[in-house]
């Protein structure tokens, strides 16, 4: 009885040590992924996605073909991947530039497009993915990871200003509308027009409810 009783223990043993290692494959296995997208990115930003190749990126980053198809599918999987790394990268730090100015809203009106032009070569090849006919259709179907990025946003504006979800999710989708529009026309004085016109709106509510 007590031989039988170690041999289940030591099964149980056994098996956490090999989901411990499963588990830890799965996070290399990630973060492999990641760092391979991080670089892909940065290769389409010099190529744009017209001119880009996986022999190309393997000259750049010094990956073999064979460990990119390793991790990923196919060619349009890196690409694609890449891509969603690549608008991932551009929003969070533009959303994170809005909430480190709450505190000076005139501030950030001010200056939002300053910051855009930062990212302007990043956002005019995410633009172009997500409309291209190739891959525009798959990238739209990850929209659901971006929704819930703007979803973790949502939920501080409405904490600082004490706003509704919809407030929260109006000014959000109204930033990312006018960045996009700025970066395809690149027209400055246009957008800062319609950035004054929802500066106006938001403090109206500001004083409104903080009375």
């Amino acid at each position: 009885m007590f031989d039988f009783v170690m041999t289940i223990t030591e099964r149980k043993i056994i098996n956490y040590q090999q989901q411990e290692m499963k588990n830890m494959d799965n996070i290399h296995l990630s973060s492999k992924k990641e760092e391979i997208a991080k670089s892909a990115w940065k290769y389409m930003l010099k190529t744009g996605l017209a001119k880009a190749s996986i022999g190309g990126l393997c000259r750049e980053t010094e990956y073999g073909e064979s460990t990119l198809y390793h991790y990923y599918k196919n060619k349009d999987d890196i690409w694609i991947s890449a891509g969603k790394y690549g608008i991932s990268y551009v929003v969070d730090n533009l959303l994170s530039f809005t909430l480190e100015h709450t505190d000076n809203v005139r501030t950030y009106f001010d200056t939002l497009l300053n910051e855009v032009e930062k990212y302007k070569f990043e956002l005019r090849l995410a633009i172009q993915i997500t409309t291209s006919p190739m891959y525009g259709e798959r990238m739209r179907n990850r929209a659901m990871d971006f929704r819930v990025w703007y979803e973790n946003y949502a939920e501080k504006l409405i904490y600082i200003f004490n706003c509704t979800h919809l407030q929260a999710e109006n000014f959000i989708y109204s930033i990312i509308s006018y960045v996009i529009d700025y970066v395809i026309w690149d027209d400055r004085e246009k957008t800062q027009m319609l950035l004054e016109s929802l500066y106006s709106r938001t403090m109206n509510f500001i004083k409104a409810n903080n009375p």
